[in-house]
């Protein structure tokens, strides 16, 4: 089996991880507060990211001067998007959270334009970007156009729009801020995240359900362990063999995983607007990607 195959198989298996991420998170939330997941899942993923890098290269590399960098990245790449995403998840279903979330390529190209030298907005971009646009109007106000209105709260589905958005940001943050080991870098800013989550969650005056359910309990461990580590793990095995424009496949994929994963696991419906929206999305990402220089791999 060539490197190709293998890497379509661990994008396959990518993707259905982090498409299967909002199940879990949804059905985290039916027992659990959104800090309590956060917090669970970052510490069970930076734990075991820990140990399989000192496993695997007895050290792990973090300057202390790179601070900056684990600040950033941590609070604005994982902790408020993990907590905004969770949140808006109570009262959406996880199916269309995984669609909102494939709007992340957009802002990401518009932030690099701002942001980054080598990145310019040209028309295609552009007409890209405001067709994505159409297609997010349409998932959480259909009745703009006069078609069948469908109950969804506008205000959770912004704030997985947020955090598709703090992804993007520290997306063009970590281009800008050069890493020699990206590995080592995204462990140390995961086990940053968990010691911010963990503290946070000591500080804030809440009440934590002390009520013990294993399956809910086995969903955030399992969001720790797949969804951060290995799924981390997997990811950079990707990105150095194949190269981004190959990984960014992922974010068509992941959405078709969380309507699957929704309907199969939470009984969740499937409304028109997901598909439409969701193929008006993907189409605007396809627009606006085309003249992006493809990486030499």
């Amino acid at each position: 089996m060539n490197i190709y195959t293998i890497n379509w198989f661990l994008l396959l298996i990518l993707s259905a991880i982090w498409g299967g991420a909002f199940t879990l998170n949804k059905y985290a939330l039916e027992i659990y507060s959104p800090e309590v997941i956060v917090a669970g899942r970052l510490i069970v993923g930076a734990l075991l990211l820990v140990l399989i890098i000192l496993i695997r290269n007895k050290k792990i590399d973090i300057k202390l001067s790179d601070w900056r960098y684990y600040s950033f990245m941590s609070m604005v790449g994982i902790v408020i998007p993990f907590l905004l995403i969770s949140y808006g998840q109570i009262k959406i279903d996880s199916s269309l959270a995984g669609i909102l979330m494939a709007t992340m390529p957009i802002s990401t190209i518009l932030l690099s334009h701002i942001f980054l030298d080598d990145e310019s907005l040209t028309g295609s971009k552009l007409f890209g970007f405001l067709i994505a646009f159409l297609g997010i109007i349409i998932l959480i106000m259909p009745e703009i156009f006069f078609l069948p209105e469908i109950t969804n709260d506008i205000l959770s589905e912004l704030m997985v729009i947020s955090g598709a958005i703090l992804y993007s940001c520290s997306a063009v943050y970590g281009k800008k801020y050069k890493i020699t080991n990206p590995l080592n870098a995204s462990t140390g800013t995961i086990f940053y995240s968990a010691v911010a989550m963990l503290l946070y969650l000591f500080s804030i005056e809440t009440e934590i359900n002390d009520v013990i359910s294993y399956p809910h309990i086995i969903s955030i461990a399992s969001l720790g362990i797949f969804c951060t580590a290995i799924a981390t793990i997997i990811y950079f095995q990707i990105l150095q063999t194949s190269g981004a424009s190959f990984i960014s496949i992922m974010n068509y994929l992941i959405p078709i995983w969380s309507i699957i994963f929704g309907v199969v696991f939470l009984q969740e419906g499937i409304y028109w607007n997901y598909f439409l929206g969701l193929i008006i999305i993907i189409y605007g990402i396809k627009l606006s990607q085309k003249g992006i220089k493809k990486p030499q791999t």
